[in-house]
Parts: structure tokens; C-alpha cells; sequence
């Protein structure tokens, strides 16, 4: 038990009660407030004193609650339990005093839609498309069904889509017209 906590000046300094009388002593620091107003009010809390300390003080100078009480230094929100030597605070120091703000955003009103939702288009799910593309006949020559794209984008293997009446490539949006009466 040699190493125990429990007997150490840190753990005593932390049990025991500061003192946030707001008479001037000999290690007293002397902090700044700038509150809502513009105005600095000058304060003097212990050394060792912590963040709620500090807001007893600021309550009892300017009035403000100390629940409603949000003090920034450095840019940082001061936390209510911590030292004040811990976050920063020196001799001289300006902490800025806001208020806490309740609640945050406007609820929102839920939509109500006139139209039904657009149903999406659902692809037609075929097993084995390549074999409508290719023929095979009885001396093992393949032979293409349909035609390929020719637009330099495409490629070789891009087939076009035979509808009644044209040629259509789903790729590049190229289109040939069928004449009637030619067939190729």
C-alpha cells in the first residue's frame, strides 16, 4: 500500500472545499470577464479553484445564473469541474461570458406528397443474352446476329439493338433508320 493515491496531496487538495469568497488573498488570481454586454468585470478567485468557482463569482458580480452560464477562453468552452489552472487561465486572463442556449432547430413539418412515388423501370433479367447476339450453324461457324456499333466510342462487341424500324446503340445513342424493302 506504499503507492497508494489515496494519502497524496493531490487526492487531499481535491477532497478538500475551496474556499470562492471574492476577498483579494495572497495566491488569488486576478481574471477578466467580458460579458454579454461588452462591459469587464474584474474578478479574483483562488489559484487552485475550478471553473464553478469562478462562476459563483461572475453570478454574484453580474447576475447571470450560474446554470445558464457558458464561459470560452482560448476559444474552447471552459467544463464546470475543471481547474482553472488546467485549462490556461493566468494572472490577467479575459474568459468570455455567453449564455447557454436551450433547445436548437426548428422541428420540420413532414411532408405530405400529392403524386405516388414514380415506380422505377426494373431491367428484364435474361440468362444467357450473349447466345441472341451469335448463330452457330452445322459447320461450327459463328456468325453475328446483330450488327456492331461503328462510332470510334463503342468498339468491337458493342451490339446494337434491333428494334422495327432502326438500329439503336443504348452506348452512344446512334440510330440508323430501316428503309423499307432493305434488309441487311
Amino acid at each position: 500500500f506504499g503507492s497508494s493515491h489515496f494519502g497524496s496531496r493531490e487526492h487531499a487538495r481535491a477532497r478538500a472545499p475551496l474556499r470562492c469568497d471574492a476577498g483579494v488573498r495572497a495566491g488569488a488570481m486576478r481574471l477578466f470577464v467580458r460579458d454579454l454586454a461588452g462591459r469587464t468585470l474584474p474578478v479574483s478567485v483562488d489559484g487552485g479553484a475550478d471553473v464553478a468557482c469562478l462562476q459563483q463569482q461572475i453570478e454574484a458580480a453580474a447576475g447571470v445564473p450560474e446554470d445558464e452560464q457558458r464561459l470560452i477562453y482560448g476559444g474552447q468552452s471552459l467544463v464546470r469541474d475543471a481547474l482553472l489552472e488546467d485549462c490556461g487561465l493566468e494572472e490577467e486572463s479575459t474568459v468570455f461570458l455567453s449564455l447557454e442556449l436551450s433547445g436548437g432547430v426548428k422541428k420540420r413539418k413532414k411532408k405530405t406528397y400529392t403524386k405516388p412515388k414514380k415506380i422505377k423501370h426494373k431491367r428484364k433479367k435474361v440468362k444467357l443474352a450473349v447466345l441472341k447476339f451469335y448463330k452457330v450453324d452445322s459447320n461450327d461457324k459463328v456468325s453475328r446476329l446483330r450488327r456492331e456499333c461503328p462510332h470510334e466510342l463503342c468498339g468491337p462487341g458493342v451490339f446494337m439493338a434491333m428494334h422495327f424500324n432502326r438500329y439503336y446503340c443504348g452506348k452512344c445513342h446512334l440510330t440508323y433508320l430501316i428503309k423499307k424493302g432493305e434488309e441487311s
